[in-house]
């Protein structure tokens, strides 16, 4: 379990990197840091429910 959460999360915030670098030279830095930060929490909050509900299995 501990595997998949690692993996899930990599998966999900590596490409959601590269977007934001593209979001940044686009619109502006500010606006990208707000949207990774929304992702990094939903992604995080995601994974620790995944970590949890496998650990209770």
């Amino acid at each position: 379990m501990q595997i998949l959460t690692g993996v899930y999360l990599a998966g999900v915030l590596l490409p959601c990197l590269v977007t934001a670098l593209t979001i940044a030279r686009e619109q502006s830095v500010r606006f990208a840091v707000g949207l990774m930060a929304r992702q990094a929490i939903a992604a995080i909050a995601f994974s620790m429910l995944l970590a949890w509900g496998g650990s209770w299995l």
